[in-house]
């Protein structure tokens, strides 16, 4: 009776400890966001670079030009995705004050149906934003665009840390297992290499199959719209590119704006709605046959785990988190399967 007192006992103990330890973590590591986040970017670009990498190597092309190469690509991409997105919002703002006159007439004669103003409908989402925001004021959209338009030379700047991080990543990354075995010793530097490995490989072929799936999507999207003449088509296959990257939501968000610009540009619902209906078709066919097809059972994570991980990376990090969520939570379950302690909790997030 005694010693079972004691063992109980010391699994509360233990459960408790770990309990105060992830409640840590998870200051720390929102805390430190700036320091976190473009590492976690660069880790992210990181594997997803696997697949080109071990191409390279096949072909044998030296590892100081392999690492060369692909940050020459990295920068060049966020170099024309930092111009086209300046571009495009440059040209949003220009066209702003257009575009809220037609929004101003397209409500007042919707809200007309209801028996609203416009300046009731104006306070009643004032409202609404103002709860959700905690009583804060909403910011007005043309501050919002302006400060997104503003010097592109800024973009470049945020970007330094995870171009650094970026470099000394491929810089180690052949001789890491070498200093892991002077580190731990051969069994467990071993251990810990086959862990990292399954880590690395998983999220490599999910980021690397990915990112051509979003690229697929992104493309459709941007020339469906320039077909339809909807403004600022680039823009939108570039947001739908980047928002494919979260699991179950993100096609949703993605559609949402230029839908509603179609509406307020033609100002047909009809039309609009058609819009939607080639743009959602787009996603159920590349989301639900194409994706499954090349991804197989991608990450092996049940969906609710995902939602969970959206909401609590979202929560932590804001959209960057969101779009690391799934990589993340990924990592972390394959890690627990290796621990026997925590076997259970993977084998319940898992899919299967």
């Amino acid at each position: 009776m005694e010693q079972d007192a004691i063992v109980e006992k010391y699994g509360i103990l233990e459960v408790a400890a770990w309990l105060v330890i992830l409640v840590l973590a998870t200051l720390i590591v929102k805390t430190l966001s700036f320091l976190f986040i473009p590492l976690s970017v660069a880790l992210l670009i990181f594997f997803a670079l696997g697949m080109p990498l071990e191409f390279l190597r096949r072909l044998g092309v030296p590892g100081w030009l392999r690492i060369l190469l692909v940050v020459s690509v990295v920068l060049g991409s966020m170099y024309l995705i930092g111009w086209l997105v300046q571009a495009n919002v440059l040209e949003c703002v220009a066209q702003r004050p257009v575009i809220e006159q037609q929004l101003a007439g397209h409500a007042a004669r919707i809200l007309q149906y209801f028996g609203m103003s416009l300046e009731q409908g104006k306070e009643m989402m004032g409202a609404f934003f103002g709860s959700v925001e905690g009583g804060k004021k909403l910011e007005p959209l043309g501050s919002f665009l302006h400060a997104a338009g503003g010097s592109f030379f800024h973009f470049l700047g945020s970007t330094v840390w995870v171009v650094l991080f970026l470099i000394f990543m491929l810089a180690e990354r052949e001789g890491l297992q070498g200093r892991l075995h002077n580190a731990f010793g051969k069994r467990r530097a071993e251990k810990i290499i086959k862990v990292g490995g399954r880590i690395s490989l998983a999220v490599e072929e999910y980021l690397g199959l990915k990112t051509l799936i979003s690229l697929l999507v992104g493309g459709l999207t941007a020339v469906a719209l320039w077909l339809f003449d909807v403004e600022f088509a680039l823009l939108w296959g570039l947001l739908t590119f980047l928002l494919n990257f979260i699991p179950n939501i993100g096609a949703l968000i993605a559609t949402i704006p230029p839908v509603i610009l179609a509406l307020f540009q033609f100002g047909s619902l009809g039309l609009a709605l058609f819009v939607a209906g080639v743009l959602v078709s787009i996603h159920l066919v590349v989301g639900n046959y194409l994706e499954p097809k090349i991804m197989g059972r991608g990450l092996d994570l049940s969906p609710l785990v995902v939602l969970f991980s959206l909401v609590f990376w979202g929560w932590m990090w804001g959209g960057v988190g969101m779009l690391l969520a799934v990589p993340i939570t990924a990592a972390v379950k394959i890690a627990m399967e290796e621990y026997q302690p925590t076997q259970v909790v993977a084998k319940m997030i898992s899919e299967e």
